[in-house]
This record gives structure tokens, C-alpha cells and sequence, in this order.
């Protein structure tokens, strides 16, 4: 199982993955240097034994010796002798050339001494042409003869050169190359592993300590994020993750707690009443009052209930904005007039100031909640007798409205977090009102929904200011 398992292992297909290419490369390589040599062999033989047929007939040439009505003497007793002497420094600086003949008017003056018994035909070509081609002389050699045929002024000079040579130097190659090619390619696989295992050794740092988290060490981070890479984008990547996991949890933990507090709290209270109810018997208008108390608790518990809902549902994507077009004034107007029995516990009368003529695009019935959340708030944390004041104007390009009132306010550490689930400024305070820490979320939510910003503004003992902005409708 194990061996199957580093088999499918990445470190083991990347190793094979880089010997594979290793060796192709390696291959191609070869086959390049051995195509490149042979034709360089080639075309050097073909220019050595132009050149030297060249020179050979240029050091004839130039002794202005009539070599066809040639007379023995003291010195040279043949043409032959005459005309080695004549090439001797063409033929003895090149000593590649195996096989050199020279002829004049079809009459031999000179061949080499393997070519004694031995004539290498002259095939019929024009005047002043030097022509190159491999001739089959089984007498000379058993393989392929490379020819240089060089015809000028009467002269018909051969000069042969044995081609097989080069198929022995390139065999030679060749042969080196096979011995090589397992050395390299056993130094490709050790490389390729010693290579892979550097390169995923942070990988499997990655994996040990991801396999290390569990919902009670969710703090701790994946190493290596601090590189530009690859890896240090994943572990960078797999931290956020981690952080999201650790904040969705914290809520998760945070939502579970508060609200098993918000709702046990009456439901205690209806416990009791219901158990000191059962034990003593009451008159009716006792029973009157405690049916009532009852009845407040089952509506706070309604309340309670329908905020967790409304949260679950804008968490879950589950809440459309249905906007209108409105006339923001008669709009606030209509809004103020149906919130008015809020004012009426504190003695706190909503004013309204505004400009004329401004409309917005907004959802009625989520921004009803809105204002009802915003007022209850103010109202509640607010000074008796103190107006609440609705305020809206516009603002650059944005519409801003405003619900401020004065009263003990909101403390500068707290303003930052006066939006989140669950938070109270003051527990012991909210728990006299009633609140949950719930209106401001749901508010910061449908504000959002409306692609708008909200913002808190407080000086405690004076004004707190809630204020949101909107998008200006365009005007067609």
C-alpha cells in the first residue's frame, strides 16, 4: 500500500515527469550533434578534396612543364616522377586524401601508390567543373569512395577520400554516447528527486500543519506565507480560509450564546409566573395582570424569534430589495406619523427637517424597519422630553438621512462595533430597555442591501447622530 501510494505520490511524477525530459532532452541533443558532425564531416571532406584537386592542378599548371610530350632524362625517369614532385607539397599536406590520380588528354601522368593497379574512372562532365559523388569500388574499399572530379584544360584530376571514416568517427560518437546516456539519465532521476523533494518539502510543511488545525487551535497559522511563490500564495490563501473558518465559528459561538440568553430570559420569566400562578390560587384580576405580563414575554420571545429569522435570512441571501421610486419627504412623512405611539413612553416628539423636492430609490417596507429600528434606539437611550430629530438633504452625489437625538451616547471604543450581532454598549442597561443587540446588525444589513453606508457620530451627555447614505436616483 505504501509503495502504491509513492507511487501516485507528486514527488514521484514530478521525479519521472523531470527524468523523462531530461532524457528527451538529452536525446534530441545527441540527435542534433550527430546530424550537425555528420553534415560538417561532410561538407569539410567536400571542400578538403575540392581544394586539394585545385591545388593540384594549379602546381601543374603553374611549372610550365608540357607534360604531354614529356622525355625522360637524368632526373626524372617518368611522368609519373614529374608530376609527384610537381604536387608533392598538395598531396603531403593533406594527407587525407587516400586516392589522387592525374591525367592529360586521357593519358595517366600520376596515381598514388593504392591506385597502381587501380584506375578510378573519370566520368564525362564539362570543362573547369569540379564534380563530387560517392562511387562503389569493392577493389579499393568495401565501402563508399567520396570522389572529387576536376576537369580543366585537358587535365582530369581525381582526388578519392574513404567515406566510411566518417561513419566510423560518428560511430564512435555514437558509442560514447550510449555509454554516457545511462549515467546521465541515472544523474537526471537524482536530480529529478533531489530537485522535487526542495520543491515540495514546503508542501508538506503545509499539509502536517493543516492536518494539525481543528476548530480548537484555529489561531495558529500555516507557515511560509511570507513568500512570493506559488506556496507562500497557497498557505497565504489557506490562512484567510482559516480566518473566515475562525470568524464564522466565533459568530456561530457568539450567535448560540446570546441568543440562548435573549430567549431564556423570558422564557424564566414565564416559567416562574406560570409555577408561583399553579401553586397559589388567585383572583381574576391577578390573573388578569399575569396573563398580561405573560403575553409582553411571548412577544418579546416573537420578537427575538423574528430578528434571529430576518439575520438568517439576510446571511443565506434569502432577502430581495423590491425599491420605488419615492418622494423622500412625503415618504419620511408617512414613516414619522405611523412611529409616533414610540414617542409617546419619554415624551419624545419626531421632528422632520428636509428639502423639498428630493427623491430616492429605496424598498418601503425594509426601510420602515429601518426607521423604526433607529428611533426605538433613540428614544430608548435617549433623554425624556428631548425632541428626535429626522434629518435629509443631499450631499455630493449621495442623499443622507440623518436620526439624532440627545442623551447619554455611545463611548468612542464602542462605536466601531455598535454594528455587530449581539453587541450592547451597556449590558446591564440594554437589559432594562429589552435590547438584543440585534436592531443595529438588522439595520446595518438592509442598508447594505441598498448598496448605501451607515455611520455613527456620538458625544456622550450630548447628540448621538445614526446617518446613513444613498445613491441619488438618475434623473431621465
Amino acid at each position: 500500500m505504501k509503495l502504491k501510494n509513492n507511487i501516485k505520490s507528486t514527488r514521484f511524477k514530478t521525479t519521472l515527469w523531470y527524468s523523462g525530459l531530461f532524457l528527451l532532452l538529452e536525446v534530441t541533443i545527441g540527435l542534433t550533434v550527430y546530424l550537425y558532425l555528420k553534415q560538417s564531416l561532410e561538407t569539410d571532406l567536400n571542400h578538403s578534396l575540392s581544394k586539394q584537386a585545385d591545388m593540384i592542378y594549379n602546381f601543374v599548371e603553374e611549372s610550365k612543364v608540357d607534360l604531354s610530350s614529356f622525355e625522360p632524362d637524368s632526373v626524372y625517369s617518368s611522368p609519373d616522377e614529374l608530376v609527384y614532385d610537381l604536387i608533392f607539397e598538395a598531396v603531403a599536406l593533406n594527407p587525407r586524401n587516400s586516392y589522387v590520380q592525374v591525367e592529360l588528354n586521357d593519358k595517366m601522368l600520376f596515381k598514388t601508390q593504392n591506385l597502381v593497379d587501380q584506375n578510378i574512372p573519370f566520368p564525362n562532365i564539362s570543362q573547369d567543373k569540379i564534380v563530387i559523388r560517392d562511387i562503389q569500388n569493392n577493389n579499393l574499399s568495401d565501402y563508399p569512395i567520396r570522389v572529387a572530379y576536376l576537369k580543366k584544360n585537358n587535365y582530369e584530376i581525381t582526388v578519392a577520400y574513404p567515406s566510411h571514416l566518417i561513419d566510423d568517427t560518428l560511430g564512435s560518437l555514437t558509442e560514447i554516447y550510449i555509454i554516457i546516456a545511462p549515467l546521465f539519465f541515472i544523474l537526471s532521476i537524482l536530480g529529478g528527486s533531489f530537485i522535487s523533494a526542495g520543491a515540495l518539502s514546503r508542501m508538506d510543511k503545509i499539509t502536517k500543519k493543516t492536518d494539525e488545525i481543528t476548530t480548537k487551535n484555529l489561531n495558529e497559522k500555516i507557515p511560509g506565507e511570507e513568500f512570493n511563490d506559488e506556496y507562500g500564495r497557497l498557505a497565504l490563501t489557506m490562512n484567510r480560509m482559516i480566518k473566515r473558518i475562525k470568524t464564522s465559528l466565533d459568530y456561530m459561538n457568539q450567535f448560540s450564546i446570546a441568543a440562548s440568553h435573549e430567549l431564556k430570559t423570558p422564557l424564566t420569566i414565564l416559567r416562574g409566573e406560570i409555577e408561583v400562578t399553579l401553586r397559589h390560587p388567585k383572583v381574576s384580576e391577578q390573573y388578569r395582570e399575569i396573563l398580561k405580563s405573560n403575553y409582553e414575554e411571548v412577544l418579546r420571545l416573537i420578537n427575538i424569534v423574528d430578528r434571529l429569522f430576518l439575520i438568517s435570512r439576510f446571511d443565506n441571501d434569502r432577502v430581495s430589495v423590491n425599491k420605488k421610486r419615492v418622494n423622500l419627504y412625503s415618504y419620511l412623512e408617512k414613516t414619522l406619523g405611523a412611529l409616533e405611539y414610540l414617542s409617546s413612553e419619554k415624551n419624545n416628539p419626531l421632528e422632520l427637517e428636509i428639502e423639498d423636492n428630493i427623491e430616492v430609490e429605496l424598498d418601503p417596507d425594509l426601510m420602515l424597519q429601518v426607521f423604526t429600528n433607529l428611533i426605538d434606539n433613540a428614544i430608548k437611550y435617549g433623554y425624556e422630553d428631548e425632541p428626535i430629530k429626522v434629518k435629509a438633504c443631499r450631499q455630493n452625489n449621495k442623499i443622507k438621512i440623518a436620526v439624532i437625538n440627545r442623551g447619554e451616547g455611545i463611548p468612542s471604543e464602542d462605536t466601531s462595533r455598535i454594528f455587530d450581532r449581539f453587541y450592547r454598549v451597556e449590558s446591564s442597561r440594554s437589559r432594562k430597555t429589552g435590547g438584543t443587540g440585534l436592531g443595529l446588525s438588522i439595520v446595518n444589513s438592509i442598508i447594505k442591501l441598498h448598496n448605501g453606508e451607515i455611520h455613527v457620530i456620538s458625544e456622550p451627555g450630548k447628540e448621538t447622530e445614526f446617518y446613513f447614505l444613498l445613491d441619488s436616483p438618475v434623473n431621465h
